[in-house]
């Protein structure tokens, strides 16, 4: 059975307008596999899960629409910027399925936006990301300023999307145009405020933007959080340029989400941390409970 039949078929015995979570999955190497019970999603309730790509790249399942986060599917390679890709994507495009928006953090480097994620935005029918990705990008680019906001509408409801703000480094620096990046946050009726860091490597701009979240919209029920401490020799003396491992526990203990998802640790040369160090974190802060294990990449994970 195709994942396309499955998924029909999921859609008809649960009633609803929109796939339910349990309508399978497909693995690293295309083929469809029974989800597990963990996977599901009580009947008549909006799926919300999310499929580990490799690196930063994700699909989130959230209020019946499909949400790509940075996109990265070239297999392993070495870039003219000097970094190296070590791990291929879990699937292509090709068994990405149809996407409603991508929200690209930045497009400088090719860890967060390589060569089939270029090629991909071009199929898909919304891109949220910086202003700087607008003027290299073009118009296909919805640019979105700190605080600014946007929506997507679908039969299943409205996403209220909000930019917000990531610092590229460490505190009190200023890359200029390379290190632009932007966070965002989905909310609305219905939708689980959602927090997605972006490359984001300070405690101080995370806080900042989780007091405002939680003053303008209310509780934040997910965080996805880009740690892996990425680094290069060329860039602020090797300085960690997304959270270190004890920088992420202590956001997520200051956010105090219901569920963390932890992306960029994986897939590239430039991590000096991994989730290993990770896990230990949020067990000294006693929040690994939170953590949702992604492992193994492309298998969807209920986040309900």
């Amino acid at each position: 059975m195709n994942r396309s039949t499955l998924l029909r078929a999921a859609v008809a015995a649960a009633s609803v307008s929109l796939l339910a979570a349990c309508g399978g999955n497909a693995g690293a190497d295309g083929e469809e596999k029974k989800p597990s019970s963990a996977a599901s999603t009580p009947s008549g309730a909006e799926a919300f899960t999310v499929t580990h790509v490799g690196g930063p790249t994700a699909v989130l399942e959230i209020a019946g629409q499909r949400i790509l986060i940075d996109p990265t599917f070239d297999a392993p390679k070495k870039y003219k910027s000097g970094m190296s890709k070590v791990k291929g994507p879990a699937f292509g495009p090709e068994k990405l399925g149809k996407i409603d928006a991508v929200l690209l953090s930045h497009d400088q480097h090719d860890d967060n936006l390589d060569g089939k994620g270029r090629e991909l935005l071009k199929d898909v029918p919304v891109v949220f990301s910086t202003p700087g990705a607008h003027k290299r990008l073009g118009d296909h680019i919805t640019p979105m300023k700190s605080w600014e906001q946007r929506e997507l509408k679908s039969s299943g409801g409205t996403i209220k999307v909000t930019a917000v703000p990531a610092l590229h480094g460490p505190d009190g620096v200023d890359r200029g145009a390379d290190g632009e990046v932007t966070g965002f946050v989905l909310s609305g009726k219905g939708v689980p405020t959602t927090y997605i860091s972006g490359d984001n490597a300070s405690v101080k701009v995370a806080k900042q933007v989780g007091d405002r979240i939680k003053k303008d919209i209310g509780a934040i029920d997910t965080a996805v959080l880009f740690a892996g401490a990425a680094r290069t020799p060329a860039i602020l003396d090797n300085a960690p340029l997304t959270l270190t491992s004890k920088n992420a526990a202590l956001v997520a203990k200051d956010l105090n989400p219901r569920k963390v998802v932890p992306l960029h640790t994986d897939s590239w040369d430039i991590y000096s941390e991994d989730i290993k160090s990770l896990v230990k974190a949020f067990k000294d802060q006693g929040i690994d409970g939170k953590l949702v294990d992604l492992e193994p990449a492309g298998e969807k994970k209920n986040l309900s």
